[in-house]
């Protein structure tokens, strides 16, 4: 769930830097990190997996750091992704972006729409996601924030 999640973040980040950049808005490209939050709304599991993931919610879930240098070969597939992924963006302001994606896999589907606000070197995310895993089913809010590290190693 934390890789799917860093997925969406980082997808959603990138795709508004790339509508931002080309616009010559204030984006920097290197090093960020970003943190993401889970809160579960709700969920349709076996009461001991429930009692498990609702014990992460509203817990920081997911710290990463990642290189933005290149968004020609960002969205490259890892080999380890067993989902495909459709993202699709809305431009809303100089600052703000909607984001939906999409993924399906042999275990499940999972759907994600939030916005992204963008200040400079630093941005906030909000995403609701709803997701069907082998017969589970839950929808919870992701809040995400990034900051600007620095230059790529």
């Amino acid at each position: 769930m934390a890789h799917i999640i860093s997925k969406v973040m980082f997808t959603g980040l990138l795709l508004s830097s790339t509508h931002l950049y080309a616009e010559n808005y204030d984006f920097k490209f290197g090093l960020w990190e970003t943190t993401s939050t889970v809160e579960i709304i709700e969920i349709d599991a076996p009461p001991e997996i429930q009692k498990i993931i609702r014990s992460m919610s509203k817990k920081t879930i997911n710290t990463e750091t990642e290189c933005i240098k290149d968004l020609a070969t960002i969205f490259d597939s890892e080999s380890d992704d067993v989902e495909e992924c459709k993202t699709t963006m809305k431009h809303i302001s100089a600052n703000k972006m909607s984001v939906e994606t999409i993924c399906t896999g042999s275990d499940g589907t999972s759907k994600v729409i939030g916005e992204i606000n963008l200040n400079g070197k630093t941005f906030t995310s909000s995403f609701k996601m709803t997701t069907t895993d082998n017969g589970m089913k839950m929808k919870m809010k992701i809040i995400g924030d990034g900051k600007y590290i620095g230059a790529c190693n």
